[in-house]
């Protein structure tokens, strides 16, 4: 009887053990999501900086790489996820290099939290004249933090637009600068 005991206690605890390691870890989720995926050479648009937490945070920051031979950073602009604790937030909207957005950051001033998704930050972006083709938007170094100043697990998803130009030509035909005939994108990119 009490062999037959210890061998369900062993099979339970094994079974358990094997659920438990099949259960991912959640993460908080930071994902750049543009005001538009398709732009003009002249255009501006946004990239808001969504994060979808999966536990209570109090403090983010991030760097965001970017193609400057086609894009140009206006500013950023601090979202609404951390003002929604009710408290005072702190906000440095990073220097704009050529193709880096570094040490932007943020946290709520005071013993507080958020947990609800929402933008944290707000990129304006303006495309260059002369730019055509796909670019993509990198989030790097980015760090978001629990109430206790602890790192929590993220996943980031990045983005990228496309650029087209545009012509029409006297046999009223669109050009865009692509092989018409073939994939929307040159190839190789």
């Amino acid at each position: 009887m009490i062999c037959i005991k210890n061998v369900f206690k062993i099979v339970a605890i094994i079974t358990l053990l094997a659920v438990l390691s099949n259960v991912s870890a959640a993460a908080t989720d930071v994902i750049l999501q543009p005001s538009s995926q398709i732009l003009e050479p002249g255009e501006t648009f946004t990239i808001d900086v969504f994060v979808s937490p999966d536990v209570d945070i109090a403090g983010m920051q991030f760097d965001l790489l970017y193609d400057s031979s086609k894009f140009q950073v206006e500013g950023v602009n601090e979202g609404n996820l951390f003002k929604q604790s009710g408290m005072g937030t702190f906000f440095v909207g990073a220097p704009m290099n050529s193709g880096l957005l570094g040490d932007t950051y943020g946290c709520i001033l005071g013993a507080a939290d958020v947990s609800t998704p929402a933008t944290f930050a707000s990129i304006t972006v303006t495309v260059n004249e002369q730019a055509s083709g796909r670019s993509a938007f990198i989030l790097k170094d980015t760090v978001i933090s629990s109430p206790t100043g602890n790192a929590v697990d993220i996943g980031i998803i990045n983005t990228e637009v496309s650029i087209l130009v545009f012509d029409i030509d006297q046999g009223h035909m669109v050009d865009n600068g692509y092989n018409m005939g073939a994939a929307p994108y040159p190839s190789g990119t």
